[in-house]
């Protein structure tokens, strides 16, 4: 009896050390490199080897409730408002402070847009994620303008008025439901009528269907192996083209 009980000892020490020794890698890894750089990051928590924070932050983004990612990093670290974190395959820094979130978004200068890998190769070196600042605000300038300002947007109310008060009808009917799931297949489908003025349900549904699936590849790693987000959404894009 007492071998096992030292067998089960060491297997668990060896747990232990083995995740001890995981946790710190990235820590390792990308703090050394800083130099004395590293002693002024924020407090934080760069996870897993490879995988960082990514496993919590989908766990969070899936449940009921998504606030307890950062919910974690205040209660380990406090309410420091600023938090190191390793999201996407890429060392990141979280901001939670409506002060530091406002500087962020608003000092092109300092910050520039950024997108994950998989964004990027899902959406499109060239798009515009893929393109600078400059062009971004140039080409969307172009492409908001058939929904721009009072006289584009009028033109539109009554659909987006009828297909509103069809779907708030159909919802009351239907009982309990997903509001927010309904609430983007009504939007995605206003959406797809203005800019393609496309009518029919059966290819409606097809892109509905195939868009939830490369936003779900957006907001995912970029694995590239059945069963993983990015995965599908790869195929999703190769059907819309096929349709």
């Amino acid at each position: 009896m007492w071998k096992w009980m030292v067998v089960l000892s060491v297997f668990l020490g060896c747990f232990v050390s083995v995740k001890w020794v995981l946790k710190r890698v990235n820590g390792w890894v990308y703090k050394t490199n800083l130099g004395d750089k590293r002693y002024s990051l924020p407090p934080g928590d760069l996870g897993w080897p490879f995988i960082g924070n990514m496993w919590s932050f989908l766990r969070a983004f899936w449940s009921n409730d998504p606030d307890s990612f950062i919910h974690s990093f205040v209660s380990r670290f406090g309410h420091t408002g600023i938090y190191k974190a390793f999201m996407f395959g890429n060392q990141s820094v979280i901001v939670t402070m409506p002060e530091t979130c406002k500087r962020v978004l608003n000092d092109d200068d300092a910050f520039k847009p950024g997108w994950p890998t998989s964004a990027v190769e899902l959406i499109g070196k060239k798009s515009f994620i893929g393109i600078s600042y400059k062009e971004h605000k140039r080409l969307r300038r172009l492409t908001a303008a058939s929904i721009n300002g009072h006289e584009a947007l009028s033109f539109h109310i009554p659909y987006m008025e009828e297909k509103v008060i069809s779907a708030l009808q159909k919802w009351t009917e239907m009982g309990e439901i997903e509001f927010l799931t309904h609430l983007r297949m009504l939007t995605f489908r206003i959406i797809m009528h203005i800019f393609l003025s496309s009518e029919s349900a059966e290819v409606m549904e097809a892109l509905e269907k195939e868009y939830t699936a490369l936003n779900f590849g957006v907001r995912s790693m970029a694995i590239n192996a059945p069963g993983f987000a990015y995965y599908k959404a790869l195929k999703a894009i190769q059907i819309c083209f096929d349709l």
